[in-house]
């Protein structure tokens, strides 16, 4: 049986995770679940799905935060 790995599409090809038996994804959020019941979360988006040789490419989502500012506290 081939079950599907998952890569990131950058220069080194990194694979987040082998053996893969169910994926889903929540807006840039995308969860591996592996035939065993081990899982991973990353963020990403769907690049490619290679059938034949059982590759599922994601293209890696930076994410920025938001810092508000908030006012000086001041001693009193």
């Amino acid at each position: 049986m081939c079950l599907a790995s998952a890569y990131f599409h950058n220069e080194n090809g990194q694979l987040i995770l082998k053996d893969i038996a169910h994926l889903k994804f929540n807006g840039d959020n995308v969860e591996l679940e592996t035939l065993f019941g081990e899982g991973k979360s990353v963020q990403g988006k769907l690049v490619e799905v290679d059938f034949f040789s059982s590759k599922i490419i994601l293209e890696p989502v930076q994410t920025t935060v938001t810092v508000e500012s908030q006012p000086a506290l001041t001693e009193k």
